[in-house]
């Protein structure tokens, strides 16, 4: 009896071993198949999400160039207008056609540079509303005001109020180089004359100094 007894007590232990033995040998397969399913997933490529330039160039012009443009050209069209300039269809003519040179450059860009017909939809509905405004001269011209002999100072003043602007922005400087231009051509009295003198010779080296940093730039 003894013997048996000691000998059921061996084979319980026995089986406990086994037990035991069998438990770890299923958690170290299950670690080996979860960290060679972590390296496996490791391995497998990953889909790659690349920015694309492509567009940025005609939108980027058309928001700070052609955006700062018209809206430079609306404060010209309301110094021309209430100076009187636009009863002459000549200078009506003359200016729509400068105005449009902006819009047509941001077109070719748009044509040429663009990602898909979302970009190219969005980037001509700016443009169309940019020509618009560019052709307003000639409505103004159908309801223009006769000259006002304040008309020369209005456009001085208006010249430096360009320059004002051209400190924070210096190619604004062309618009105030060119609204004194025409200040002194409306035949300025003493002070007009001498405030569009005034702003040419401040405007002209501003604009010559930000065209020389320019080419410095791009030359470096």
């Amino acid at each position: 009896m003894p013997s048996l007894f000691n000998l059921a007590i061996t084979d319980t232990k026995l089986a406990k071993s086994v037990s035991i033995f069998c438990k770890v040998m299923s958690s170290i397969t299950n670690t080996k198949s979860v960290s060679l399913s972590g390296i496996l997933l490791l391995l497998l490529p990953t889909p790659a999400f690349a920015f694309s330039a492509a567009g940025s160039t005609a939108t980027a012009f058309i928001i700070l160039v052609l955006g700062g443009f018209t809206l430079l050209n609306l404060i010209l069209n309301a110094l021309f207008f209430f100076a009187g300039k636009y009863q002459s269809q000549r200078f009506s003519k003359i200016h729509t056609l400068c105005s449009l040179i902006i819009p047509l450059i941001a077109l070719a860009l748009t044509v040429m540079d663009h990602r898909g017909f979302a970009d190219i939809a969005f980037n001509i509905g700016l443009i169309i509303v940019a020509i618009a405004l560019a052709l307003l001269p000639l409505q103004l011209t159908l309801n223009g005001r006769a000259p006002s002999p304040y008309g020369p100072m209005i456009l001085s003043l208006g010249a430096f109020l360009f320059l004002a602007i051209a400190y924070l922005i210096p190619p604004v400087a062309l618009f105030a180089a060119l609204v004194a231009h025409v200040a002194l051509q409306s035949q300025p009295d003493t002070k007009a004359r001498i405030i569009s003198f005034s702003a040419l010779i401040i405007g002209y080296p501003l604009m010559a100094y930000w065209l020389y940093k320019t080419l410095q730039m791009f030359t470096s």
